[in-house]
């Protein structure tokens, strides 16, 4: 996996942007997008791992799968 993927994808930020957790980070989210329009392909891939069904391999171990899980998980409680 490509190490911006990563790196969005361990942005709990970024994961609240695609979990549409506030209108405030989209808006932020897609005003960086505007700025650095070079990472869009690899936010879209790590949109594509944090929204694929948990059987889909993305490249983390088990406990980094974990991890990013427990993660997402309590941001949205």
């Amino acid at each position: 996996m490509v190490s911006k993927v990563r790196d969005f994808l361990m942005d709990e930020g970024f994961i609240e942007y695609v979990l549409g957790v506030s209108p405030e980070l989209v808006s932020q989210w897609e005003a960086y997008f505007q700025v650095h329009p070079e990472d869009i392909r690899d936010a879209e891939e790590a949109k594509a791992v944090l929204l694929a069904p948990p059987d889909v391999a993305c490249g983390f171990s088990m406990n980094e799968y974990n991890d990013l899980k427990d993660r997402i998980i309590s941001s949205i409680r």
